[in-house]
């Protein structure tokens, strides 16, 4: 079943020259065929995995109840709990697990207790068309992000970056999450909150980096892991896709070397609209620092696309759930998102 498988006053002035006319020409990918996978259900069986890092059973535990509230029944193996150092198992029995899961006829979903790191480790040893045969709804984020973009481009089903098993199951969240993957609405336009206590903190403030409009298919997730799948089979194609970009716990300056390596050496500068969450614990207070929005500012608003930040995405507790693959409209104008298809058959 598994294979082997200082900051310069005009910030257009730093980045126009720099990064732009150096954009790789990746490969061509021929359009696929999309998997809509069917909206869960109440009484629905979910299976929770760990393909990253380890969990303890009080957050197996903590999760399994907030399914049981939502009216779901759940579903997971002795794998669920494993852990070697940092990863939740080794690689063969974290990838045979989420196999078993896709493969298993009663799961109509798969939920991702935790991020972490480590599903890049196992992406050699997925059998796509073993998951193109058995599509269901998949759900995580952060280190997930390897799993969600790769599943898609290889299979075209359609992933969902969406709250972890350890989220906090609020309302927003909750909401969000049915929205998209259960009771799903025509052109949904995601909802913005901002979270409580967070007014003096720059990291969630909302604003436009560069006005416009655009529409594409969703894809992105969290930024690290989009940079270090570069170079790989498995490196995202971002030609005239909405990319979403989230992070947390990176200094300003790395954010800073992670955007300038995904321009130089992908063809990010070619998407057709950039839209991020909030980027928690990404402020650096060492001087001389720049701040992360003027970061940000200089490296992006060069690409004359439109660019928002501050989305209710991200290491925070309101999130929203964005399906991979999915076209969707920006409008970095009013830093809003719509939906233009349902998710799920």
């Amino acid at each position: 079943m598994l294979k082997n498988n200082k900051f310069i006053r005009d910030t257009n002035e730093l980045t126009s020259f720099s990064l732009v006319p150096f954009v790789k020409n990746i490969r061509s990918v021929t359009p696929k065929t999309r998997i809509f996978p069917k909206r869960l259900k109440h009484g629905d069986t979910i299976g929770l995995v760990t393909p990253s890092g380890p969990i303890v059973k009080e957050q197996l535990d903590s999760t399994i109840e907030k399914l049981k509230k939502l009216g779901f029944d759940y579903f997971h193996t002795d794998a669920v709990l494993l852990q070697y150092g940092y990863l939740a198992g080794y690689d063969r029995k974290r990838a045979e697990d989420l196999m078993s899961m896709f493969s298993n006829k009663k799961i109509s979903g798969i939920l991702c207790i935790r991020g972490g790191y480590g599903s890049i480790r196992m992406l050699d040893m997925l059998d796509f068309e073993v998951i193109k045969q058995n599509p269901k709804v998949f759900i995580g984020y952060s280190d997930i992000t390897a799993l969600l973009s790769s599943i898609y481009e290889n299979t075209g089903l359609i992933t969902f970056h969406g709250p972890l098993g350890v989220s906090d199951f609020n309302e927003f969240t909750l909401k969000s999450l049915n929205n998209i993957v259960i009771n799903p609405e025509e052109n949904y336009k995601y909802p913005y909150k901002r979270e409580d206590k967070t007014s003096d903190n720059q990291e969630f403030d909302i604003y436009t980096i560069r006005g416009g409009k655009a529409e594409g298919e969703l894809i992105g997730g969290n930024l690290s892991v989009l940079d270090s799948m570069i170079g790989s089979r498995f490196e995202q194609d971002f030609e005239n896709k909405i990319v979403y970009i989230e992070e947390i716990d990176e200094k300003t300056y790395k954010i800073d070397k992670m955007f300038v390596h995904l321009l130089q050496a992908t063809n990010l500068c070619r998407a057709a609209g950039i839209v991020m969450g909030v980027f928690y614990e990404c402020t650096t207070k060492d001087r001389p620092s720049l701040s992360l929005k003027e970061t940000l500012i200089n490296l992006l608003r060069p690409l004359n696309i439109p660019v928002s930040y501050g989305l209710s995405f991200g290491h925070i507790d309101t999130i929203i759930t964005i399906p991979t693959g999915i076209k969707a409209e920006m409008n970095a104008n009013k830093n809003t998102l719509k939906l233009l298809e349902i998710a799920v058959s």
